[in-house]
């Protein structure tokens, strides 16, 4: 969900709400919800979780999610709902686990979308999972990153995590001819594979289960 790029306090409004939908969601299907809170440009993230596509489309044509954007509309600029799957989960050595999404251990999260042509969309997911363990997962503040490849064929999305806003701008601040080469050249074909892109960095601030 988008608001205007400084509207702070429209994004706390807009969390209350949709933290509420949160807390009140357990459709048939659901698995999670984490609520994240932009740092970049103001607006609003939530990653749910559910059993099949199935069960999210059945969802999305219910009334009750029809209402939720009826109740949202007005705060947001816009709101799009992306489905997509997980394809890659990295990690640094000394994370273990997986990837937890979770407000307490206060992650600097980051989220690219990278919009592709379809018929580009399986080397651009290949380009942004290859193994790099000589070289991102041992940076310092590094924490993981998964890849989430779009069903309708025209995006990849990157989710990565870092201990600290300092790690994250730190890794983006080394120049790229210090990079490997082979990451230089990855990134390289990468980006010529990236019809458009659209970055934020965010905060998880809430998170439910059904567990």
């Amino acid at each position: 969900m988008t608001l205007d790029e400084q509207d702070w306090d429209g994004q706390q409004k807009l969390l209350g709400l949709v933290r509420k939908s949160v807390d009140e969601v357990g459709h048939p299907g659901w698995v999670s919800s984490s609520l994240h809170a932009a740092q970049t440009r103001a607006g609003v993230a939530c990653f749910t979780q559910r059993r099949t596509v199935a069960d999210l489309r059945a969802h999305c044509d219910g009334p009750a999610h029809q209402d939720e954007l009826l109740r949202l509309g007005g705060l947001a600029t816009g709101n799009r709902l992306l489905v997509a799957e997980l394809v890659s989960v990295q990690h640094a050595p000394a994370v273990g686990g997986g990837v937890d999404i979770t407000p307490t251990r206060d992650d600097w999260t980051s989220v690219a979308i990278q919009w592709v042509a379809p018929e580009d969309q399986d080397a651009l997911v290949a380009e942004l999972t290859w193994p790099r363990d000589e070289w991102v997962h041992l940076l310092p503040g590094y924490r993981s990153h998964s890849v989430l490849l779009g069903l309708d064929g025209t995006f990849v999305i990157n989710y990565a995590q870092w201990e600290s806003e300092q790690a994250y701008w730190a890794f983006h601040d080394v120049p790229e001819h210090e990079w490997p080469l082979n990451v230089r050249e990855s990134r390289d074909r990468a980006r010529k594979l990236t019809r458009s892109w659209e970055y934020n960095t965010f905060r998880v601030v809430h998170s439910r289960s059904a567990d």
